[in-house]
Protein backbone atom coordinates (compact mmCIF):
# COMPACT_ATOMS: atom_id res chain seq x y z
CA UNK A 1 0.00 0.00 0.00
CA UNK A 2 1.41 3.37 -1.08
CA UNK A 3 0.03 6.28 0.98
CA UNK A 4 -1.59 9.16 -0.83
CA UNK A 5 -1.11 12.76 0.24
CA UNK A 6 -4.44 14.53 -0.17
CA UNK A 7 -4.06 17.82 1.71
CA UNK A 8 -1.23 20.11 2.81
CA UNK A 9 -0.87 23.49 4.46
CA UNK A 10 1.98 25.66 5.73
CA UNK A 11 2.84 28.80 7.66
CA UNK A 12 6.30 30.33 7.60
CA UNK A 13 8.16 33.60 7.33
CA UNK A 14 6.60 33.79 3.85
CA UNK A 15 3.14 34.01 5.44
CA UNK A 16 0.14 31.72 5.38
CA UNK A 17 -0.31 29.03 2.76
CA UNK A 18 1.67 26.83 0.43
CA UNK A 19 1.38 29.29 -2.47
CA UNK A 20 3.10 32.02 -0.44
CA UNK A 21 5.73 29.51 0.62
CA UNK A 22 6.51 28.47 -2.95
CA UNK A 23 6.50 32.04 -4.28
CA UNK A 24 9.02 33.04 -1.64
CA UNK A 25 11.34 30.11 -2.31
CA UNK A 26 11.19 30.70 -6.08
CA UNK A 27 12.05 34.38 -5.54
CA UNK A 28 15.24 33.38 -3.76
CA UNK A 29 15.16 36.40 -1.44
CA UNK A 30 15.95 35.79 2.22
CA UNK A 31 13.12 36.48 4.66
CA UNK A 32 15.47 36.98 7.61
CA UNK A 33 14.85 40.09 9.74
CA UNK A 34 16.17 41.41 13.08
CA UNK A 35 14.90 39.31 15.99
CA UNK A 36 12.88 40.88 18.86
CA UNK A 37 15.11 39.57 21.69
CA UNK A 38 18.45 40.82 22.95
CA UNK A 39 21.29 39.65 20.71
CA UNK A 40 24.36 41.02 22.48
CA UNK A 41 27.30 38.65 22.05
CA UNK A 42 25.45 36.66 19.38
CA UNK A 43 27.06 36.18 15.98
CA UNK A 44 23.87 37.05 14.10
CA UNK A 45 20.87 39.18 15.12
CA UNK A 46 18.70 37.86 12.27
CA UNK A 47 16.17 35.07 11.75
CA UNK A 48 13.25 34.29 9.43
CA UNK A 49 10.31 34.68 11.83
CA UNK A 50 6.81 33.55 10.95
CA UNK A 51 5.10 35.99 13.34
CA UNK A 52 2.32 33.43 13.76
CA UNK A 53 2.38 32.84 17.50
CA UNK A 54 3.76 29.98 19.55
CA UNK A 55 4.63 26.54 18.27
CA UNK A 56 1.25 25.34 19.48
CA UNK A 57 -0.52 28.18 17.63
CA UNK A 58 1.26 27.34 14.38
CA UNK A 59 0.70 23.62 14.81
CA UNK A 60 -3.01 24.02 15.46
CA UNK A 61 -3.48 26.29 12.44
CA UNK A 62 -1.90 23.92 9.92
CA UNK A 63 -3.23 20.66 11.40
CA UNK A 64 -6.77 21.99 11.66
CA UNK A 65 -6.54 23.02 8.01
CA UNK A 66 -5.76 19.49 6.77
CA UNK A 67 -7.38 17.19 9.35
CA UNK A 68 -10.33 15.22 8.03
CA UNK A 69 -13.75 15.39 9.62
CA UNK A 70 -13.39 11.73 10.55
CA UNK A 71 -10.77 10.21 12.82
CA UNK A 72 -7.07 10.27 12.04
CA UNK A 73 -3.74 9.77 13.74
CA UNK A 74 -1.22 12.56 14.33
CA UNK A 75 2.58 12.48 14.08
CA UNK A 76 4.20 15.79 15.07
CA UNK A 77 7.84 16.42 14.26
CA UNK A 78 9.67 19.00 16.35
CA UNK A 79 13.04 19.84 17.85
CA UNK A 80 11.86 21.97 20.76
CA UNK A 81 8.07 21.74 21.07
CA UNK A 82 6.87 24.38 23.52
CA UNK A 83 10.33 25.48 24.67
CA UNK A 84 10.20 28.84 22.86
CA UNK A 85 7.87 30.90 25.00
CA UNK A 86 5.94 28.59 27.36
CA UNK A 87 8.91 26.68 28.81
CA UNK A 88 11.14 29.73 29.00
CA UNK A 89 8.49 31.72 30.90
CA UNK A 90 7.70 28.78 33.20
CA UNK A 91 11.35 28.22 34.04
CA UNK A 92 11.95 31.91 34.73
CA UNK A 93 8.95 31.95 37.05
CA UNK A 94 9.95 28.80 38.95
CA UNK A 95 13.46 30.17 39.53
CA UNK A 96 12.16 33.57 40.64
CA UNK A 97 9.67 32.00 43.05
CA UNK A 98 12.20 29.55 44.46
CA UNK A 99 10.03 26.55 43.60
CA UNK A 100 11.86 23.49 42.26
CA UNK A 101 11.80 23.02 38.50
CA UNK A 102 9.75 19.86 38.25
CA UNK A 103 9.33 17.79 35.11
CA UNK A 104 7.00 19.35 32.55
CA UNK A 105 6.27 17.82 29.16
CA UNK A 106 7.30 20.80 27.06
CA UNK A 107 8.30 19.01 23.86
CA UNK A 108 5.14 16.90 23.63
CA UNK A 109 2.74 19.51 25.02
CA UNK A 110 1.71 21.09 21.67
CA UNK A 111 1.00 17.63 20.20
CA UNK A 112 -1.14 16.55 23.14
CA UNK A 113 -3.18 19.74 23.18
CA UNK A 114 -3.79 19.87 19.45
CA UNK A 115 -4.67 16.16 19.34
CA UNK A 116 -7.16 16.58 22.17
CA UNK A 117 -8.74 19.66 20.62
CA UNK A 118 -9.18 18.05 17.18
CA UNK A 119 -9.90 14.49 18.34
CA UNK A 120 -6.84 12.94 16.67
CA UNK A 121 -5.58 9.55 17.86
CA UNK A 122 -3.18 7.89 18.15
CA UNK A 123 -0.66 10.72 18.44
CA UNK A 124 3.11 10.84 18.83
CA UNK A 125 5.82 13.50 19.10
CA UNK A 126 8.88 12.62 17.02
CA UNK A 127 12.11 14.45 17.79
CA UNK A 128 15.19 13.52 15.79
CA UNK A 129 16.31 17.15 15.69
CA UNK A 130 16.49 18.69 12.22
CA UNK A 131 15.58 15.44 10.44
CA UNK A 132 12.25 15.22 12.30
CA UNK A 133 10.04 16.74 9.59
CA UNK A 134 11.27 14.19 7.04
CA UNK A 135 11.40 11.14 9.32
CA UNK A 136 7.78 11.71 10.40
CA UNK A 137 6.60 10.53 6.99
CA UNK A 138 8.08 7.08 7.65
CA UNK A 139 6.19 6.78 10.93
CA UNK A 140 2.89 7.78 9.35
CA UNK A 141 3.39 5.40 6.44
CA UNK A 142 4.20 2.63 8.89
CA UNK A 143 0.96 3.20 10.77
CA UNK A 144 -1.05 3.06 7.55
CA UNK A 145 0.68 -0.11 6.36
CA UNK A 146 0.16 -1.77 9.73
CA UNK A 147 -3.55 -0.96 9.64
CA UNK A 148 -3.31 1.11 12.79
CA UNK A 149 -5.37 3.83 11.11
CA UNK A 150 -6.52 4.81 7.62
CA UNK A 151 -5.59 8.49 7.87
CA UNK A 152 -2.62 10.18 9.53
CA UNK A 153 -1.78 13.87 9.78
CA UNK A 154 1.97 14.51 9.54
CA UNK A 155 3.10 17.88 10.85
CA UNK A 156 6.38 19.64 11.57
CA UNK A 157 6.71 22.70 13.79
CA UNK A 158 9.28 24.81 15.60
CA UNK A 159 9.26 28.34 17.00
CA UNK A 160 12.32 30.45 17.75
CA UNK A 161 13.54 32.24 20.84
CA UNK A 162 16.73 33.25 22.62
CA UNK A 163 17.03 29.68 23.99
CA UNK A 164 17.61 28.32 20.48
CA UNK A 165 19.37 31.36 19.03
CA UNK A 166 22.01 31.40 21.79
CA UNK A 167 22.50 27.64 21.54
CA UNK A 168 23.35 27.70 17.85
CA UNK A 169 25.49 30.78 18.37
CA UNK A 170 27.47 28.91 21.03
CA UNK A 171 28.10 26.08 18.59
CA UNK A 172 29.47 28.57 16.07
CA UNK A 173 26.82 27.55 13.54
CA UNK A 174 25.29 30.95 12.72
CA UNK A 175 26.12 33.03 9.66
CA UNK A 176 27.27 36.62 10.02
CA UNK A 177 25.20 37.57 7.01
CA UNK A 178 22.99 35.41 4.80
CA UNK A 179 22.71 31.69 4.20
CA UNK A 180 24.88 30.65 1.22
CA UNK A 181 24.72 26.86 0.79
CA UNK A 182 27.64 25.20 -1.04
CA UNK A 183 29.33 28.58 -1.58
CA UNK A 184 33.04 29.12 -1.14
CA UNK A 185 32.34 31.88 1.41
CA UNK A 186 29.56 30.14 3.35
CA UNK A 187 29.89 30.66 7.09
CA UNK A 188 26.80 29.23 8.75
CA UNK A 189 23.04 29.02 8.89
CA UNK A 190 20.24 31.51 9.47
CA UNK A 191 17.48 30.30 11.79
CA UNK A 192 13.80 30.24 10.86
CA UNK A 193 10.45 29.10 12.21
CA UNK A 194 7.19 27.74 10.84
CA UNK A 195 4.95 24.71 10.46
CA UNK A 196 3.55 22.48 7.74
CA UNK A 197 1.01 19.66 7.80
CA UNK A 198 -0.13 16.93 5.41
CA UNK A 199 -2.96 14.43 5.33
CA UNK A 200 -1.72 10.95 4.41
CA UNK A 201 -4.25 8.21 3.84
CA UNK A 202 -4.79 4.89 2.19
CA UNK A 203 -6.02 5.06 -1.40
CA UNK A 204 -9.24 3.38 -0.27
CA UNK A 205 -9.83 6.09 2.34
CA UNK A 206 -9.16 8.87 -0.18
CA UNK A 207 -11.53 7.38 -2.75
CA UNK A 208 -14.26 6.86 -0.17
CA UNK A 209 -14.02 10.48 0.96
CA UNK A 210 -13.68 11.91 -2.55
CA UNK A 211 -10.31 13.48 -1.80
CA UNK A 212 -8.01 13.82 -4.81
CA UNK A 213 -4.36 12.86 -4.26
CA UNK A 214 -1.72 15.53 -4.64
CA UNK A 215 1.03 12.90 -4.78
CA UNK A 216 2.08 9.60 -3.26
CA UNK A 217 4.72 8.83 -0.66
CA UNK A 218 6.75 6.29 -2.62
CA UNK A 219 9.80 5.70 -0.43
CA UNK A 220 11.43 6.45 2.92
CA UNK A 221 14.96 5.95 4.22
CA UNK A 222 16.55 6.39 7.65
CA UNK A 223 20.12 5.98 8.86
CA UNK A 224 22.52 6.88 11.65
CA UNK A 225 26.04 8.30 11.21
CA UNK A 226 27.43 6.98 14.47
CA UNK A 227 30.28 9.54 14.29
CA UNK A 228 29.59 12.62 16.46
CA UNK A 229 26.81 14.14 18.55
CA UNK A 230 26.58 17.45 16.65
CA UNK A 231 28.84 17.06 13.59
CA UNK A 232 28.03 14.98 10.49
CA UNK A 233 29.95 12.08 9.01
CA UNK A 234 32.16 14.11 6.69
CA UNK A 235 32.21 11.36 4.06
CA UNK A 236 28.46 11.68 3.51
CA UNK A 237 28.05 7.92 3.90
CA UNK A 238 25.20 8.18 6.40
CA UNK A 239 23.06 10.56 4.35
CA UNK A 240 23.88 8.54 1.25
CA UNK A 241 22.53 5.37 2.89
CA UNK A 242 19.27 7.08 3.80
CA UNK A 243 18.77 8.52 0.30
CA UNK A 244 19.60 5.23 -1.39
CA UNK A 245 17.25 3.35 0.93
CA UNK A 246 14.42 5.73 0.01
CA UNK A 247 15.05 5.19 -3.71
CA UNK A 248 15.17 1.42 -3.33
CA UNK A 249 11.98 1.55 -1.31
CA UNK A 250 10.35 3.54 -4.12
CA UNK A 251 11.65 1.17 -6.80
CA UNK A 252 13.45 4.03 -8.55
CA UNK A 253 16.93 4.91 -9.76
CA UNK A 254 18.63 8.27 -9.22
CA UNK A 255 18.03 9.11 -12.88
CA UNK A 256 14.26 8.93 -12.25
CA UNK A 257 14.44 11.88 -9.86
CA UNK A 258 13.67 15.23 -11.50
CA UNK A 259 14.09 17.46 -8.45
CA UNK A 260 16.02 17.19 -5.20
CA UNK A 261 15.31 19.28 -2.11
CA UNK A 262 18.64 19.75 -0.37
CA UNK A 263 19.19 20.01 3.37
CA UNK A 264 21.66 22.82 2.57
CA UNK A 265 22.32 24.38 5.96
CA UNK A 266 25.25 26.48 4.67
CA UNK A 267 27.41 25.23 7.52
CA UNK A 268 30.86 24.17 6.39
CA UNK A 269 30.92 20.49 7.32
CA UNK A 270 27.26 19.71 6.58
CA UNK A 271 27.33 21.16 3.06
CA UNK A 272 30.54 19.33 2.20
CA UNK A 273 29.09 16.08 3.54
CA UNK A 274 25.82 16.51 1.64
CA UNK A 275 27.60 17.35 -1.61
CA UNK A 276 29.67 14.18 -1.36
CA UNK A 277 26.60 12.08 -0.59
CA UNK A 278 24.54 13.42 -3.51
CA UNK A 279 27.44 13.36 -5.96
CA UNK A 280 28.06 9.69 -5.16
CA UNK A 281 24.36 8.89 -5.43
CA UNK A 282 23.68 10.60 -8.77
CA UNK A 283 27.09 10.15 -10.40
CA UNK A 284 26.42 13.29 -12.42
CA UNK A 285 24.60 16.63 -12.18
CA UNK A 286 22.01 16.84 -9.39
CA UNK A 287 18.73 18.74 -10.05
CA UNK A 288 19.08 20.56 -6.76
CA UNK A 289 17.29 23.41 -5.03
CA UNK A 290 17.14 24.58 -1.40
CA UNK A 291 14.62 26.36 0.82
CA UNK A 292 16.78 27.42 3.77
CA UNK A 293 18.42 30.45 2.06
CA UNK A 294 14.92 31.96 2.01
CA UNK A 295 13.03 30.41 4.95
CA UNK A 296 15.96 29.96 7.30
CA UNK A 297 16.67 26.66 9.03
CA UNK A 298 13.33 25.83 10.64
CA UNK A 299 14.76 22.88 12.59
CA UNK A 300 12.13 20.17 13.22
CA UNK A 301 9.78 21.84 10.74
CA UNK A 302 12.38 22.03 7.94
CA UNK A 303 11.67 18.65 6.35
CA UNK A 304 7.92 19.32 6.40
CA UNK A 305 8.15 22.79 4.84
CA UNK A 306 10.60 21.49 2.23
CA UNK A 307 8.23 18.62 1.45
CA UNK A 308 5.41 21.13 0.85
CA UNK A 309 7.56 23.01 -1.68
CA UNK A 310 8.63 19.76 -3.34
CA UNK A 311 5.05 18.52 -3.65
CA UNK A 312 3.99 21.85 -5.16
CA UNK A 313 6.74 21.53 -7.78
CA UNK A 314 5.59 18.02 -8.63
CA UNK A 315 2.08 19.46 -9.09
CA UNK A 316 3.40 21.99 -11.62
CA UNK A 317 4.57 24.99 -9.62
CA UNK A 318 7.71 26.65 -10.97
CA UNK A 319 10.91 25.20 -9.59
CA UNK A 320 13.44 27.46 -7.88
CA UNK A 321 16.67 28.18 -9.69
CA UNK A 322 19.34 25.55 -9.11
CA UNK A 323 21.91 26.27 -6.45
CA UNK A 324 25.28 27.62 -7.44
CA UNK A 325 28.05 25.39 -6.08
CA UNK A 326 31.34 27.30 -5.80
CA UNK A 327 33.06 25.67 -2.83
CA UNK A 328 35.95 23.37 -3.71
CA UNK A 329 35.09 21.11 -0.76
CA UNK A 330 31.64 20.47 -2.25
CA UNK A 331 32.43 18.14 -5.19
CA UNK A 332 29.01 18.27 -6.83
CA UNK A 333 27.60 19.68 -10.03
CA UNK A 334 24.00 20.82 -10.25
CA UNK A 335 21.41 21.03 -13.01
CA UNK A 336 18.00 22.69 -13.36
CA UNK A 337 14.98 20.68 -12.30
CA UNK A 338 13.57 18.82 -15.29
CA UNK A 339 9.79 18.34 -15.68
CA UNK A 340 9.79 16.25 -12.53
CA UNK A 341 7.52 13.30 -11.90
CA UNK A 342 9.49 12.17 -8.87
CA UNK A 343 11.21 14.21 -6.17
CA UNK A 344 13.68 13.41 -3.40
CA UNK A 345 14.06 15.33 -0.14
CA UNK A 346 16.94 14.75 2.29
CA UNK A 347 17.60 15.84 5.87
CA UNK A 348 20.46 15.46 8.35
CA UNK A 349 20.48 16.26 12.04
CA UNK A 350 22.24 16.54 15.37
CA UNK A 351 22.53 13.09 16.82
CA UNK A 352 23.74 11.77 13.47
CA UNK A 353 20.25 10.98 12.16
CA UNK A 354 19.60 11.10 8.41
CA UNK A 355 16.23 10.86 6.66
CA UNK A 356 15.03 10.87 3.06
CA UNK A 357 11.67 10.63 1.30
CA UNK A 358 10.62 10.15 -2.32
CA UNK A 359 7.35 11.56 -3.66
CA UNK A 360 5.73 10.84 -7.00
CA UNK A 361 2.45 10.46 -8.86
CA UNK A 362 -0.42 8.66 -7.16
CA UNK A 363 -1.69 5.84 -9.31
CA UNK A 364 -4.31 3.20 -8.89
CA UNK A 365 -1.76 0.45 -9.35
CA UNK A 366 -1.11 -1.79 -6.38
CA UNK A 367 2.48 -2.38 -5.37
CA UNK A 368 3.39 -5.87 -4.32
CA UNK A 369 4.72 -5.81 -0.78
CA UNK A 370 6.26 -8.43 1.43
CA UNK A 371 3.96 -9.82 4.08
CA UNK A 372 4.37 -8.51 7.59
CA UNK A 373 6.83 -10.68 9.51
CA UNK A 374 6.14 -12.09 12.97
CA UNK A 375 8.49 -10.62 15.57
CA UNK A 376 9.70 -11.69 19.00
CA UNK A 377 11.93 -10.29 21.76
CA UNK A 378 15.39 -11.92 21.69
CA UNK A 379 16.99 -10.19 24.69
CA UNK A 380 16.32 -7.51 27.32
CA UNK A 381 18.56 -5.43 29.57
CA UNK A 382 17.63 -3.09 32.43
CA UNK A 383 19.58 -0.31 34.14
CA UNK A 384 18.48 1.66 37.21
CA UNK A 385 20.89 3.94 39.02
CA UNK A 386 21.48 7.45 40.31
CA UNK A 387 25.27 7.05 40.35
CA UNK A 388 26.63 5.72 37.08
CA UNK A 389 30.41 6.09 36.83
CA UNK A 390 31.84 6.40 33.35
CA UNK A 391 33.75 3.13 33.70
CA UNK A 392 30.48 1.29 34.34
CA UNK A 393 28.72 2.94 31.45
CA UNK A 394 31.23 1.73 28.92
CA UNK A 395 34.70 0.48 29.83
CA UNK A 396 37.27 2.28 27.71
CA UNK A 397 34.86 5.05 26.68
CA UNK A 398 36.47 8.39 25.75
CA UNK A 399 36.83 10.90 28.61
CA UNK A 400 34.58 13.38 26.78
CA UNK A 401 31.65 11.13 27.64
CA UNK A 402 32.09 12.24 31.23
CA UNK A 403 30.06 15.37 30.41
CA UNK A 404 26.97 13.25 29.66
CA UNK A 405 24.10 13.30 32.17
CA UNK A 406 22.08 10.42 33.64
CA UNK A 407 19.69 10.33 30.66
CA UNK A 408 22.53 9.75 28.18
CA UNK A 409 24.54 7.44 30.40
CA UNK A 410 21.51 5.35 31.25
CA UNK A 411 20.76 4.80 27.57
CA UNK A 412 24.35 3.90 26.76
CA UNK A 413 24.52 1.49 29.70
CA UNK A 414 21.28 -0.24 28.68
CA UNK A 415 22.41 -0.69 25.07
CA UNK A 416 25.82 -1.92 26.15
CA UNK A 417 24.20 -4.42 28.52
CA UNK A 418 21.82 -5.51 25.77
CA UNK A 419 24.74 -6.17 23.45
CA UNK A 420 26.24 -8.47 26.06
CA UNK A 421 22.90 -10.20 26.67
CA UNK A 422 22.29 -10.69 22.94
CA UNK A 423 25.67 -12.35 22.54
CA UNK A 424 24.94 -15.04 25.20
CA UNK A 425 24.23 -17.09 22.81
CA UNK A 426 21.62 -15.55 20.55
CA UNK A 427 20.64 -15.99 16.90
CA UNK A 428 20.50 -12.20 16.42
CA UNK A 429 23.19 -10.10 18.13
CA UNK A 430 23.27 -6.35 17.58
CA UNK A 431 24.53 -5.57 14.10
CA UNK A 432 25.46 -2.26 12.41
CA UNK A 433 22.09 -2.34 10.61
CA UNK A 434 20.07 -2.71 13.84
CA UNK A 435 17.49 0.07 14.23
CA UNK A 436 17.07 1.91 17.53
CA UNK A 437 13.78 3.39 18.71
CA UNK A 438 14.02 5.56 21.82
CA UNK A 439 10.99 6.75 23.76
CA UNK A 440 11.05 8.91 26.86
CA UNK A 441 8.40 11.14 28.40
CA UNK A 442 11.07 13.03 30.35
CA UNK A 443 13.70 12.88 27.55
CA UNK A 444 16.39 15.55 27.91
CA UNK A 445 14.55 17.71 30.47
CA UNK A 446 17.51 17.84 32.84
CA UNK A 447 19.77 19.14 30.06
CA UNK A 448 17.13 21.70 29.01
CA UNK A 449 16.97 23.05 32.57
CA UNK A 450 20.74 23.09 33.00
CA UNK A 451 21.36 24.89 29.72
CA UNK A 452 18.56 27.43 30.22
CA UNK A 453 19.65 28.15 33.80
CA UNK A 454 23.10 29.07 32.49
CA UNK A 455 21.53 31.28 29.84
CA UNK A 456 19.40 33.09 32.43
CA UNK A 457 22.30 33.53 34.83
CA UNK A 458 25.06 34.53 32.43
CA UNK A 459 23.34 35.75 29.28
CA UNK A 460 23.85 34.51 25.70
CA UNK A 461 27.62 34.83 25.81
CA UNK A 462 27.81 32.39 28.74
CA UNK A 463 25.32 29.80 27.47
CA UNK A 464 27.09 26.43 27.50
CA UNK A 465 27.63 24.82 24.11
CA UNK A 466 28.18 21.48 25.85
CA UNK A 467 24.87 21.68 27.71
CA UNK A 468 23.07 22.80 24.54
CA UNK A 469 24.49 19.83 22.65
CA UNK A 470 22.68 17.51 25.04
CA UNK A 471 19.30 19.25 24.65
CA UNK A 472 18.66 16.68 21.92
CA UNK A 473 16.25 13.86 22.91
CA UNK A 474 18.22 11.40 20.77
CA UNK A 475 21.56 12.07 22.49
CA UNK A 476 21.67 8.61 24.19
CA UNK A 477 21.27 6.88 20.83
CA UNK A 478 23.88 9.11 19.18
CA UNK A 479 26.51 8.45 21.83
CA UNK A 480 25.71 4.73 22.02
CA UNK A 481 25.84 4.40 18.24
CA UNK A 482 29.35 5.88 18.22
CA UNK A 483 30.51 3.41 20.85
CA UNK A 484 28.69 0.35 19.49
CA UNK A 485 29.06 0.97 15.75
CA UNK A 486 25.33 1.22 15.00
CA UNK A 487 24.33 2.70 11.62
CA UNK A 488 20.70 1.63 11.17
CA UNK A 489 17.42 3.59 11.26
CA UNK A 490 16.75 5.77 14.33
CA UNK A 491 13.47 7.12 15.68
CA UNK A 492 13.11 9.13 18.91
CA UNK A 493 9.74 9.84 20.55
CA UNK A 494 8.97 12.22 23.41
CA UNK A 495 6.32 9.82 24.64
CA UNK A 496 6.02 7.03 27.25
CA UNK A 497 8.40 4.11 26.84
CA UNK A 498 5.86 1.57 25.58
CA UNK A 499 5.71 3.30 22.20
CA UNK A 500 9.37 2.31 21.66
CA UNK A 501 8.34 -1.35 21.71
CA UNK A 502 5.47 -0.70 19.29
CA UNK A 503 7.65 1.12 16.78
CA UNK A 504 10.65 -1.22 17.09
CA UNK A 505 8.42 -4.24 16.42
CA UNK A 506 6.89 -2.42 13.45
CA UNK A 507 10.27 -1.65 11.86
CA UNK A 508 11.20 -5.33 11.97
CA UNK A 509 7.76 -6.58 10.96
CA UNK A 510 7.68 -4.28 7.91
CA UNK A 511 11.24 -5.13 6.88
CA UNK A 512 12.58 -1.61 7.49
CA UNK A 513 15.41 -3.10 9.57
CA UNK A 514 16.67 -6.67 10.16
CA UNK A 515 16.40 -6.12 13.90
CA UNK A 516 15.46 -3.24 16.18
CA UNK A 517 16.09 -2.14 19.75
CA UNK A 518 13.32 -0.57 21.80
CA UNK A 519 14.97 1.76 24.32
CA UNK A 520 12.85 3.31 27.07
CA UNK A 521 14.53 5.82 29.40
CA UNK A 522 13.14 8.00 32.13
CA UNK A 523 15.57 10.41 33.79
CA UNK A 524 13.76 13.53 35.03
CA UNK A 525 16.74 14.37 37.22
CA UNK A 526 19.92 12.60 38.29
CA UNK A 527 18.28 9.18 38.44
CA UNK A 528 17.99 7.07 35.27
CA UNK A 529 15.89 4.01 34.57
CA UNK A 530 16.40 2.39 31.17
CA UNK A 531 15.14 -0.77 29.49
CA UNK A 532 16.45 -2.02 26.15
CA UNK A 533 14.79 -4.88 24.24
CA UNK A 534 16.04 -6.43 21.00
CA UNK A 535 13.34 -7.49 18.53
CA UNK A 536 14.05 -9.90 15.67
CA UNK A 537 11.97 -11.82 13.13
CA UNK A 538 10.42 -14.99 14.53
Amino acid sequence: MTPWITRMQAVSAAGWGVDALVDAVVSGRSLARPVPWATEALRSPFAALANAGSAEDMLLSVVESVAPGEGAGLVVATSSGAISGPFEAWHRDTRASGHPAETWAWRQLPTARVAARLGLAPHRTLSVACASGTAAFEVARGWLRAGRCERVVVAGVDALSLYIHAGFAGLGALAKGGSRPFAVDRDGLVLGEGAAAFLLETPASARASGRTPLAALLGCGLSQDGVHLTAPDRTGAGLGRAARAALIDAGLEPGDIGVVSAHATATVFNDAMEARALAALFEGPVPLHACKPVLGHTLGAAGALEAAVLLAILEGAPAPAPLSVTAPDCPMTVAPCRDPRHGLSVSAAFGGVNAAVVFGPASGELRSEAALRPVHAAATARVATDDLPLARVFPGAPPTLGRADAYVRGGIAALAALRSAAAQPSPAPLSPETAVVLASASNCHAADLRYHAGLLDGGPAQASRLHFSYTVPGAPVAEASILLGLRGPVLVFCDPGECADEEARRLVSQGIAPSAVALAIEAPGSFAEAVATLYVPS
